[in-house]
């Protein structure tokens, strides 16, 4: 979904896969859009491209430039930021709903969008309590505190727990594959790949119009 939006927007990406390859020299970016992965922050000596992912956020952080980070991305800008990232009450795994809280509905990111509004996710860590003084939340839900955050002062610095760029059924598809252990310690909170599939199928549109809605209203921060 996000090459969709990102050509309905006219936005231009360029991919860097840093868990391969080495990340271009990326002051010359407007933006900064960090995606999710099944991955743990405390997983360097398993990941080490972890620790130079770790390095480029805090860099781009410095730049003070736009930046938006899911599951993954949200935790390199949180920990940047001074929150714990720990393990979550029970893996977030599939459909759910997030709700904006009152400084969220504010935001220009959620401008447009209904609450609460669908999320995909992917991950068994979260942000902990008690969040920083410098961390806004922005988004809740049932499952989880912090749904979305950003940095006080800082509204253009972004981090959304769920992977709502990635939630049609060829993107379940490809998370199941990617990481079935955590599926499966989910399958109570979840359900089945099954169940999965059909509200992939079932929440298409509405993620479709989520994702392309929140990219623009990213790309607007681009130009304050």
């Amino acid at each position: 979904m996000l090459h969709q939006a990102a050509e309905a927007n006219n936005v231009a990406l360029h991919i860097a896969r840093v868990w391969k390859e080495s990340a271009a020299d990326f002051a010359e970016f407007d933006a900064l859009i960090i995606l999710g992965s099944p991955d743990r922050l405390d997983q360097e000596s398993q990941r080490p491209f972890l620790r130079e992912e770790k390095r480029l956020v805090r860099a781009w952080m410095n730049l003070n430039k736009p930046c938006l980070g899911f599951n993954l991305g949200q935790h390199l800008l949180a920990e940047a930021a001074g929150a714990t990232i720990g393990p979550s009450r029970a893996p977030h795994v599939g459909f759910s709903e997030g709700h904006l809280t009152h400084e969220g509905k504010k935001h220009p990111l959620f401008q447009g969008l209904r609450s609460p509004f669908p999320l995909f996710k992917w991950h068994d860590q979260e942000i902990q309590s008690p969040l920083p003084r410098n961390m806004v939340l922005l988004a809740t839900s049932k499952d989880c505190m912090v749904e979305a955050c950003c940095l006080e002062g800082r509204p253009h610095i972004i981090g959304l727990q769920c992977d709502n760029y990635a939630g049609t059924r060829e993107d379940v598809a490809a998370w199941v594959k990617c990481d079935a252990t955590l599926l499966k310690a989910g399958t109570d909170q979840m359900g089945a790949t099954t169940e999965l599939f059909e509200n992939a199928n079932r929440l298409a549109a509405g993620m479709a119009t989520t994702c392309s809605l929140l990219l623009r209203n990213f790309v607007a921060l681009l130009n304050p």
